[in-house]
């Protein structure tokens, strides 16, 4: 899932101005794994590889590669924790909502 906003960049440019004044680029690919979740206004920069399941939070900037299987956010993007069996629950607002989801 890919929320609003996110940009995915594969190019980049040396920070040296004499590289730079030539037009020097370089372009690394991004990997993301199935089943990620990237929330609104993420920022995913050139060579980073994300590993399956993983969720990365608004807003974040990731700069290096995330393993599968956690929850991470924050400008640089950090691992947090795991996601793991407390996540079979799912809380909104107090509440909990489990599969199969009420209707109300």
């Amino acid at each position: 899932m890919i929320g609003p906003n996110v940009t995915i960049t594969t190019t980049g440019h040396p920070i040296r101005p004499d590289l730079r004044e030539g037009m020097t680029q370089f372009s690394l690919p991004v990997t993301i794994g199935c089943n990620v979740w990237l929330g609104a206004n993420v920022t995913v920069l050139p060579g980073v590889t994300i590993g399956e399941n993983s969720v990365i939070g608004a807003c974040s900037l990731v700069t290096k590669d995330i393993p599968a299987n956690v929850v991470a956010y924050g400008q640089p993007c950090k691992v947090v924790r795991a996601i793991n069996a407390h996540d079979e629950t799912y809380y909104w607002r107090g509440r909990v909502i489990n599969p199969p989801f009420d209707k109300r």
